[in-house]
């Protein structure tokens, strides 16, 4: 009795240290990327999930990391290269949750990227692909905020491309705000953000 309690004693300090450097590390992470130090940060959320070996949260942000900066970059080698890095940390992410809401929903913000990037070349192709990528997270988390707040937003702007009224889609954003508020996890690290989007995205129904 007493070599299993010391055995579980082990296993549970083990356990305690190992989450401790996990959200230590992810701390840090997310500090680098709140200091505009992006391939830091991107290249730490990697470091973190090759020693977790089983979290895709850490994959999740790397590919997070590089879409955002996307968007504000002109160079094309760059944001090719930064979106082919992020879909590969997204499929890494997918080998360890299947059918996850919060990865299809950053592979939509993926695709969008491309489509933002160059429509000419990858309109066609990529935004059939955004909204099935919506389609198919809100059928896994019919209540899910970012899913719901950003597929309004892509319908938003392929109504006003097509010269039909993007306000069709407001009361997506007003399902957004309740599910915001209604959204709790305990998991370290899930996915919280897109509520400060909201204002901007609401733009669109003046």
């Amino acid at each position: 009795m007493r070599t299993i309690l010391i055995i579980a004693s082990f296993f549970f300090v083990v356990t305690s240290n190992a989450q401790q450097a996990y959200e230590k590390g992810m701390g840090k992470a997310f500090e680098l990327w709140g200091s505009q130090k992006t391939d830091e940060a991107a290249n730490l959320f990697e470091r973190i999930a090759r020693a977790e070996q089983d979290n895709w949260l850490p994959f999740y942000y790397a590919a997070q990391v590089h879409i955002v900066k996307t968007f504000g970059t002109k160079d094309a080698e760059e944001i090719e290269s930064r979106l082919k890095k992020a879909q590969n940390y997204l499929n890494e992410a997918k080998t360890f949750s299947k059918d996850n809401a919060e990865i299809l929903i950053m592979e939509a913000m993926l695709n969008t990227a491309y489509v933002v990037y160059d429509g000419a070349k990858y309109g066609m192709t990529h935004s059939p692909k955004v909204e099935e990528l919506y389609r198919k997270a809100k059928a896994i988390d019919p209540e899910n905020p970012r899913a719901t707040l950003y597929h309004a937003e892509w319908q938003m702007g392929a109504a006003k491309f097509w010269g039909k009224d993007p306000k069709a889609f407001c009361p997506e954003i007003e399902k957004a705000i309740l599910y915001f508020e209604k959204e709790s996890n305990t998991i370290p690290f899930y996915p919280d953000w897109g509520k400060d989007q909201i204002k901007r995205v609401q733009q669109n129904c003046k």
